[in-house]
């Protein structure tokens, strides 16, 4: 079952704002211009990025000379926009600076060449992408080069080349940055900048190791890149920078990741803030199903710093619906916890609860004996329990899930001969000082479908959960090396 991305439930939108009728003592804060002879009479719409999203905020229709003006009463937020066709594809991209009155030309449609009045900004923008464009096709040229190379000799020659024009790229963006420091293009070199940008490091600044060279990207990864600016949600780079980030330097655990995330939502502008919202969200998202085992506990930590007991103007009732689901989910089986009791009865109706069971490891498996997958599955793990996991001293606590099925039950275990494994079901009747939650296993163990098997340590800490049954294997090796 896929969960939905909460992040494009709730922040993929398009919106279409009439133009409001202006007075002639009303100065619009905003208003852009384009022509061409191909605007002629035909709709297009003004976007700009969002994140990873795109959105669109106005719309208007060219005139007879081919004009399109979309005016505003505030400012917009400056970065990447683009001027958007009736069937939305884009037709340019352009900067909106801190002049938000210019005029963009298209002298000619068929090069899509352009002339810009009234604003420098847009004019840099236009010069670095002529200059990329020309820098593109020369890697183009030696990249079908490199290819028909027969020896390393020639090759590293190409290579070479191609290292030479990578570095002119970076130092045309370095040297823009350090000339135009606060602008809106040096923000976005800055964003789009590789991982092994070492140009600006001082002379003196002597990197003697590897160690020492990771550490000095790491330090300097965010430099110049204000998390209270909103103008990093108007470009497509905030993520991948980030992701960079993670991927590159920071291991891969439940602390290591959460502190960092801390680290940087603590720079923006929270509490209501855009780039705090987005943020968070963001890595909510990203943490609420994890790829890696073990890192739901992100979300958890995300959740009980930034959103438990808080309230935000801009959280919506069904974010926090997802929250309070997922948290349920969640919290009490965490990789690294104790997993909660689980108070059952065997086949004969005597009580056994997994707190009962002595063994090195415990392997609890919920299923049902009328899942289709289920019926694959736990004979396989049979098959791994008598040929493997029984040596190593693994007990299987397997849970019938469907308490309705009892006979199809018994039948499965006879059939598959699954005697000697602890075979239980769901206590009607739990005697003791144990509330509902307590006792409601498919919350506590996040039993959504069948067949769900979490490992556990003598100690009842869950090891490892909801991989392949193959997968438990290797991991108990590993853990049998470690000893």
């Amino acid at each position: 079952m896929k969960t939905l991305s909460i992040v494009c439930t709730f922040f993929v939108f398009i919106t279409t704002f009439s133009t409001l009728a202006q007075t002639k003592k009303n100065i619009p804060a905003s208003q852009i211009e384009f022509q061409s002879s191909e605007y002629k009479n035909k709709m297009f719409y003004l976007a700009s990025h969002y994140g990873k999203y795109q959105t669109l905020l106005d719309s208007v229709k060219g005139t007879n000379d081919g004009k399109l003006v979309f005016k505003k009463d505030q400012k917009y937020v400056e970065g990447i926009y683009m001027l958007v066709t009736s069937d939305k594809k884009i037709e340019l991209e352009f900067l909106m600076d801190t002049n938000q009155k210019f005029n963009i030309r298209v002298t000619n449609p068929t090069e899509k060449t352009i002339a810009i009045d009234n604003s420098p900004l847009n004019q840099d923008f236009n010069n670095f992408n002529s200059f990329f464009r020309i820098k593109m096709e020369g890697i183009k040229a030696l990249e079908k080069t490199l290819a028909d190379k027969k020896t390393k000799q020639d090759s590293a020659l190409v290579i070479k080349d191609l290292k030479k024009i990578q570095s002119e790229i970076n130092t045309y963006k370095n040297n823009y940055i350090q000339s135009n420091p606060s602008n809106t293009l040096a923000l976005l070199f800055r964003m789009s900048q590789p991982i092994d940008n070492f140009l600006n490091k001082p002379s003196d600044e002597k990197l003697a190791s590897k160690t020492d060279s990771i550490a000095y990207l790491k330090k300097h990864f965010f430099d110049g890149i204000d998390f209270k600016d909103n103008r990093l949600l108007r470009n497509p780079f905030l993520e991948n920078r980030i992701a960079t980030y993670f991927n590159s330097f920071v291991p891969v655990t439940p602390e290591a990741v959460t502190t960092e995330i801390v680290q940087i939502l603590n720079q923006t502008d929270q509490p209501n803030g855009d780039v705090f919202k987005y943020l968070s969200l963001h890595f909510v998202d990203l943490y609420a199903e994890p790829k890696i085992m073990g890192m739901d506990r992100v979300f958890i930590n995300i959740y009980n710093t930034y959103f438990k007991n808080k309230e935000y103007t801009w959280l919506q009732l069904k974010q926090k619906e997802f929250f309070t689901f997922k948290v349920s989910s969640i919290k009490d089986n965490l990789v690294g916890d104790k997993g909660r009791n689980l108070f059952m009865l065997t086949q004969d109706q005597k009580r056994i609860d997994l707190y009962d069971i002595k063994a090195k490891y415990t392997v609890i498996a919920f299923w049902d004996p009328t899942c289709g997958h289920c019926a694959t599955e736990i004979p396989k793990m049979h098959e791994l329990y008598e040929k493997e996991w029984k040596q190593k001293g693994v007990v299987v606590f397997a849970v019938n899930n469907n308490t309705n099925e009892m006979v199809k039950w018994k039948e499965f275990i006879d059939k598959e001969k699954l005697s000697d494994w602890v075979n239980v079901y769901p206590a009607p009747v739990v005697t003791g000082n144990y509330t509902k939650e307590d006792v409601d296993f498919q919350t506590l163990y996040n039993v959504r479908q069948t067949p769900v098997i979490y490992l556990l340590d003598q100690d009842k800490k869950i090891i490892a959960k909801k991989v392949g049954a193959e997968n438990y294997t290797k991991i108990i090796e590993q853990l049998e090396t470690k000893k």
